[in-house]
């Protein structure tokens, strides 16, 4: 697999989902690379940048990579952390720890299906989507495409089948994305970036 274009694969996305909602994230890569030991897909990296973290039709968060302020997990760390406890062969939290992440998630949807990506490959922009569905017999479904592709092919019902438990997001555009700083607004919560 190649990479996706980062352009193309959001000039794409923008016409089955647009970016009306969308808020730029404003993350710091370099502390992410950090954490994590490894950069970003760049296909994620521009995600951030026009949609952010937030709802897809209210079926499947897109999540956030940093805390809304330190002390807290983000979004990723707590699904990845998830969908590393289905991942066969990981057996202890320790082994996680002394390992490159096999798994990193970057959504989950309301049926508390986990999209990752598939880190085997040295460059994230060659990972792979992989999702944990909690039912059925073979819980992980690999797709060999990047985060934005694997979207683009979800809302078109390119696929062979729906990737997850909860059909919200199958083969329907055009699609709304909600960025959460607007959700919190909408329900009239405080924004928990701001108090601190």
């Amino acid at each position: 697999m190649t990479g996706d274009s980062e352009a193309g694969g959001l000039a794409e996305l923008r016409r089955l989902m647009p970016a009306t909602d969308g808020q730029d994230e404003q993350v710091d890569w370099e502390t992410m690379t950090g954490r994590w030991g490894t950069a970003f897909p760049a296909d994620y990296i521009a995600f951030m940048a026009e949609y952010g973290a937030g709802s897809i039709s209210d079926g499947c968060a897109v999540l956030r990579p940093e805390p809304p302020f330190p002390g807290l997990e983000s979004d990723v760390e707590e699904e990845t952390a998830n969908a590393r406890d289905g991942w066969p062969g990981v057996e202890t939290p320790a082994a996680v720890q002394e390992t490159k992440a096999p798994v990193i998630a970057w959504g989950v949807t309301v049926a508390g299906d986990i999209a990752c990506w598939r880190t085997l490959a040295e460059n994230p922009d060659d990972w792979t989507v992989a999702v944990f569905r909690a039912s059925g017999l073979q819980p992980w479904q690999e797709y060999d495409c990047g985060m934005t592709e694997f979207l683009r092919l979800t809302f078109t019902g390119a696929l062979d089948a729906c990737p997850f438990d909860d059909s919200t997001l199958w083969n329907k555009s055009p699609q709304r994305f909600v960025h959460w700083r607007e959700q919190l607004r909408l329900l009239g919560v405080d924004d928990p970036s701001t108090d601190h």
